[in-house]
């Protein structure tokens, strides 16, 4: 029997440190991913790098090319498209059937992740913004307890905190970003199902806008 409780394991901790990295800019999307270079980085063997690497494929941050192996995902302005149309399509719903199910009621950790990005923000760590952006959408979604919608939503986690913070370097959204997130949370805490749903879509479908005109086409080349 295993134990109740067991600490991280190697690889957990270098997959953390690998997904910090390419979150941060660290590692450059379509960098190559050489797991004795990560490992020499590191100071681990190629054990975990490996079993690390694909934690990494399984969100979407890495991918393995024919004839290159592993590197950083490349973003460009359709796949981020076809990943925030996903979004679109499913969490506005998911609110909405939050705000059915729970009606009028305070949100604290929402707020809490808002609070956390704002003063991510103040100190320029925009990968800590992103991830506290993505901890207010997912407190909002997991409250519609769906589980079928919000394991699905769970798996976009990663690339959606990528493609924002990619999008960031690019061009500063954030702030405008930060009123939609407070005007949809006071929606849902009011209440107001038509209201959060029509929010959170237009949210999403304005962020991939800004995406699609930001990032490059795909095959662009440099």
């Amino acid at each position: 029997m295993p134990p109740a409780q067991t600490p991280a394991s190697r690889a957990d901790v270098v997959c953390e440190a690998l997904r910090r990295a390419i979150l941060d800019g660290v590692l450059q999307p379509g960098q190559p991913l050489v797991e004795r270079e990560l490992a020499d980085m590191l100071g681990v063997s190629k054990t975990p790098v490996r079993e690390a690497l694909k934690q990494l494929r399984s969100t979407g941050l890495v991918e393995v090319v024919s004839f290159q192996g592993v590197r950083v995902r490349e973003l460009d302005a359709d796949y981020v498209g076809k990943l925030y149309a996903a979004r679109a399509s499913t969490e506005p719903s998911a609110v909405r059937l939050a705000v059915q199910r729970l009606g009028a009621t305070e949100h604290a950790a929402a707020h809490t992740a808002l609070q956390t990005a704002a003063e991510c923000a103040s100190r320029g760590d925009r990968t800590g913004m992103g991830i506290a952006n993505r901890a207010f959408h997912r407190v909002l979604y997991t409250a519609s307890d769906n589980g079928f919608l919000c394991d699905f939503l769970d798996r976009l986690q990663d690339l959606t905190a990528f493609a924002a913070t990619t999008g960031w370097r690019l061009r500063a959204t954030f702030e405008q970003e930060a009123a939609e997130h407070a005007a949809i949370l006071a929606a849902v805490e009011q209440g107001d199902a038509d209201l959060a749903e029509r929010l959170a879509r237009e949210h999403i479908e304005k962020a991939a806008r800004t995406l699609s005109e930001t990032l490059p086409d795909a095959g662009h080349e440099g």
